[in-house]
């Protein structure tokens, strides 16, 4: 079996760097490109100019996208994904510093699979992978050329995704768990690493100490 692709469309090269290993970490295998801009990304979505090489360009079935992009922002991005018949299926999970409720909601709304906080960890990365909200193609995509994918005059050519079978929507939107207050959208959350467990258990220790100190000292 061929390995699948995987699109990053990250502008900060250090995300990309972190994201990148993240995923080497959890174990995935597949075929990573990135682009740095929105528009790029559209671009290169939609076939034009040298993306319309789909051998050296191929369409992913994953996305990771950041929001804050020059250009285009990651939300119109994600807009025109679902706004394309061919491309509305496609698997987007938004990887982004922005906890804000308004981006949450407007990406929420437009079907995005799952909503990360950076930079996501190797574990939360295998639980995603391990979860229902990516629908992975169930045979190799078949490519057909289609023309005016995104464009209006339908002058530039670009590439259309079509499966063996027949187009299935993304898994629901759906909590693993929501355990964060601070951001209850956050369901795939960072577990305690057991660096950090030592350092509770030595500061409770250590806390438990002092009060013994202190209530020894006033006996």
């Amino acid at each position: 079996m061929s390995r699948r692709d995987i699109l990053i469309v990250e502008n900060n090269s250090d995300d990309l760097f972190f994201l990148k290993r993240a995923l080497r970490n959890a174990h995935v295998t597949d075929n990573l490109h990135s682009v740095s801009e929105g528009r790029t990304a559209i671009a290169y979505l939609s076939g034009k100019n040298e993306y319309a090489d789909r051998a050296r360009y191929p369409l992913p079935w994953l996305i990771f996208l950041d929001l804050k992009l020059p250009y285009k922002t990651g939300i119109e991005v994600l807009e025109f994904i679902r706004g394309q018949p061919e491309l509305q299926h496609m698997n987007v999970v938004v990887v982004t510093s922005s906890e804000d409720d308004k981006d949450m909601r407007r990406t929420t709304e437009l079907g995005v699979n799952a909503y990360l906080m950076k930079p996501p960890s190797a574990y939360v990365l295998e639980r995603l992978f391990a979860s229902p909200q990516l629908t992975p193609p169930r045979e190799p995509a078949r490519l057909a050329y289609a023309s005016g994918l995104g464009d209006s005059d339908g002058g530039e050519p670009a590439l259309a995704m079509a499966t063996a079978t027949a187009a299935h929507a993304p898994a629901p939107l759906r909590a693993l768990t929501r355990k964060s207050a601070r951001n209850p959208w956050r369901y795939l959350y960072e577990a305690p690493s057991k660096e950090t467990l030592l350092l509770i258990i030595a500061a409770v220790i250590g806390a438990a100490a002092v009060i013994f100190l202190i209530i020894a000292a006033t006996q």
